[in-house]
C-alpha cells in the first residue's frame, strides 16, 4: 500500500513539472478558432498559419510576431533582462505571413512568467483572468476589450455569421512600399537620382542614362535622357552628378556641366512620352506659376538688380524691386555671401531673400517685392538665411541659428521666436515645424513642441517634403532604432523602419522607396 502511495506520489511530482516551460510557466489547453477571421480585411488561413490566432476560455488570442503586430499598428520590443514591451503607434506595416503544415484542432500552450508592459503599464499575468499566453515561441494577446479596444485602439467585432474581424482606428493613406531599381551608385549634390511621376518611375541607371520604368512594372525601362559628361569632359570624367525630383506632377532633371565659375547648371523637364524641355540654365534659380515667371540670376561674381519676371503673354524679362539689392542671396557677415533658392510667388508678391552687399552693417532679410510696381519692403529686421512660407505663415531661421514665425497678414512688422535654442536645419508641414538642433550636434530632429527627439540616436542624413507627408532619412551608422521615418500632414508617424534606405518619392498618395 505504501509503494502504492510513494508511486502515486512521484507520478504527481512529475505531471506538475511536466507542466511547467522553460518560463516557470504551467501549461494550458487551447484550441484554434471554429470562425472565420479577418484582419485589415484580409482573410486568415488559421488551418494552415504558422502562428495562428488561438483560443483559451473561450476568448480568442492574437499573435505578437513582429509582422502581425505592425500590421495592426503595434511595436513589439523583447530582451531578456526587460522583457516584452508592447506599444501602440500610428505605423501600419505590410501583411506578411509564413505558412506551415496543416495545424490541429487541439494544442498545448504556456502561461508564461516573464516582465510584460503595455503601452509603458505592466501586466501582473499571475493575476490575469485571461493571461498571456506563449504558444510556439510567440507571446499571444487576448482580445479583450481591455486590450484590444482600451489599449491597442483596434475595432473589434465578432458575430456567429462574419466571424472576428479585427481592424485598426487608424487607417494610412498614403501607399508605403519598397521597389527594387537599378539605381546608380555615386555621390550626388543633389536630392536624389529617383523620383515618381504619375505612371512611372524616373531614375538615373549606369553610364548617365535617365530611365523610365512603369510603376506597374519596374523591371521595363525606357532610356529618356543621356547626362552629359562633367568636368569639363577630360579623359578622366565622368557623367554630370544629377538630381530627379517631382515638381508640379512634372519631372525635373538637374545637373552642373564645366567648371565652378565658368561652367552652367541645367533644370530639365522629362515628359511622359520621352521627351525633354531645357526649364532653365545658367546660375540661376527659377519658378513659374503660369501667370508670371519669376527668375533670380546667381551668378558668380554676385551683382545686384538681379531679380526678374515675365508675365503671361509677356515675351521678355523685365528686372523688378529696388536696384540696390542682391536677391537670391544671404549675407554672413565676415563669411561672405552665398546664393539661396528660398523663394515663393503668392498672389502678385514675390518673397524673396535678399541683402545689401555694399552697406557692411546691413544683414540679409525676407523681401516683399510687388512684381506689378516693383515696391519693395522688408519684411521685419531679423536677419535670415532660410525661410518656407507656410498657409500664409513664414517659418525662418535668422543668422544664429533661432527659428522664428511671422504671420504675412499681420499689420505690424514683428517676427515671432519659435524657438530658444539654436536649430541647424528646418521644414515646416501643415503649420507644424520640425527642426535639426545645433544641441545634439546637427544630428537628431525634433517637432516642434515636444522635448523628446522623433528618433533618439539618428542622424538625419536628409528629408522629403512632398504632397502632404515628410520622411526622414537617417544615416545607416545611427545608434537609433530607425533608419525612416514618415509622418503625415497631422503629425502622425504613419511608418518606420529599421532598414537602410538609400531612396525616398513621395507622389500622389504614394511613397516608394529604395534600400
Amino acid at each position: 500500500m505504501k509503494n502504492k502511495i510513494r508511486i502515486l506520489f512521484i507520478i504527481l511530482i512529475l505531471s506538475v513539472l511536466l507542466s511547467v516551460n522553460a518560463f516557470g510557466a504551467a501549461s494550458v489547453n487551447v484550441t484554434l478558432p471554429e470562425f472565420d477571421v479577418r484582419i485589415n480585411g484580409i482573410e486568415i488561413d488559421n488551418k494552415n498559419r504558422e502562428y495562428p490566432l488561438i483560443v483559451y476560455k473561450n476568448i480568442t488570442y492574437f499573435p505578437m510576431t513582429y509582422h502581425d503586430s505592425r500590421f495592426l499598428s503595434l511595436e513589439a520590443h523583447w530582451d531578456n533582462s526587460s522583457g516584452l514591451k508592447i506599444n501602440r503607434n500610428s505605423e501600419i506595416g505590410t501583411y506578411v505571413d509564413t505558412y506551415s503544415a496543416a495545424n490541429k484542432n487541439n494544442y498545448t500552450a504556456s502561461v508564461p512568467s516573464f516582465k510584460v508592459e503595455v503601452n509603458g503599464k505592466i501586466i501582473d499575468n499571475s493575476q490575469e483572468q485571461y493571461p498571456l499566453l506563449l504558444f510556439r515561441n510567440v507571446t499571444y494577446f487576448p482580445l479583450t476589450w481591455r486590450f484590444a479596444v482600451d489599449e491597442f485602439e483596434w475595432n473589434y467585432n465578432f458575430s456567429k455569421e462574419e466571424g472576428l474581424e479585427i481592424s485598426n482606428t487608424y487607417t494610412r493613406k498614403v501607399n508605403i512600399k519598397e521597389v527594387k531599381l537599378p539605381v546608380a551608385e555615386k555621390t550626388s549634390f543633389y536630392n536624389s537620382a529617383f523620383t515618381i511621376s504619375g505612371d512611372y518611375f524616373y531614375y538615373e541607371g549606369e553610364k548617365g542614362v535617365i530611365y523610365q520604368s512603369p510603376v506597374s512594372n519596374p523591371s521595363q525601362k525606357k532610356a529618356v535622357y543621356q547626362l552629359p559628361l562633367g568636368d569639363y569632359g577630360g579623359k578622366d570624367a565622368t557623367n554630370a552628378m544629377a538630381g530627379l525630383r517631382t515638381i508640379d506632377d512634372k519631372v525635373r532633371l538637374s545637373y552642373h556641366v564645366g567648371g565652378v565659375t565658368m561652367g552652367t547648371d541645367y533644370e530639365i523637364i522629362i515628359n511622359e512620352d520621352g521627351t525633354n524641355e531645357i526649364f532653365d540654365q545658367g546660375y540661376s534659380h527659377k519658378i513659374d506659376m503660369g501667370y508670371a515667371v519669376v527668375r533670380v540670376d546667381q551668378w558668380a561674381p554676385p551683382f545686384p538688380n538681379n531679380l526678374a519676371v515675365k508675365l503671361m503673354g509677356e515675351q521678355e524679362y523685365r528686372t523688378i524691386g529696388d536696384p540696390k539689392y542682391y536677391y537670391g542671396r544671404v549675407k554672413r557677415n565676415s563669411e561672405g555671401s552665398s546664393p539661396n533658392d528660398d523663394m515663393v510667388l503668392v498672389g502678385y508678391d514675390i518673397y524673396v531673400l535678399a541683402c545689401d552687399l555694399e552697406d557692411t552693417n546691413s544683414t540679409s532679410g525676407i523681401y516683399k517685392v510687388d512684381i506689378n510696381t516693383g515696391e519693395t519692403v522688408r519684411m521685419f529686421e531679423e536677419s535670415a538665411v532660410k525661410f518656407i512660407y507656410n498657409y500664409d505663415i513664414i517659418y525662418f531661421m535668422d543668422m544664429e541659428g533661432y527659428l522664428y514665425q511671422y504671420n504675412t497678414h499681420a499689420n505690424d512688422s514683428k517676427a515671432e521666436k519659435v524657438t530658444d535654442f539654436k536649430v541647424s536645419d528646418f521644414t515646416v508641414l501643415n503649420m507644424i515645424p520640425y527642426y535639426i538642433t545645433k544641441e545634439s550636434n546637427n544630428l537628431m530632429v525634433f517637432r516642434n513642441g515636444k522635448e523628446e527627439s522623433l528618433n533618439p540616436g539618428g542622424s538625419v542624413k536628409k528629408f522629403i517634403n512632398n504632397h502632404g507627408y515628410l520622411c526622414f532619412i537617417f544615416d545607416e551608422s545611427s545608434s537609433s532604432d530607425y533608419k525612416m521615418m514618415v509622418f503625415d500632414e497631422y503629425g502622425n508617424n504613419i511608418y518606420k523602419t529599421d532598414k537602410n534606405i538609400k531612396h525616398v518619392s513621395i507622389n500622389e498618395e504614394r511613397l516608394f522607396y529604395i534600400k
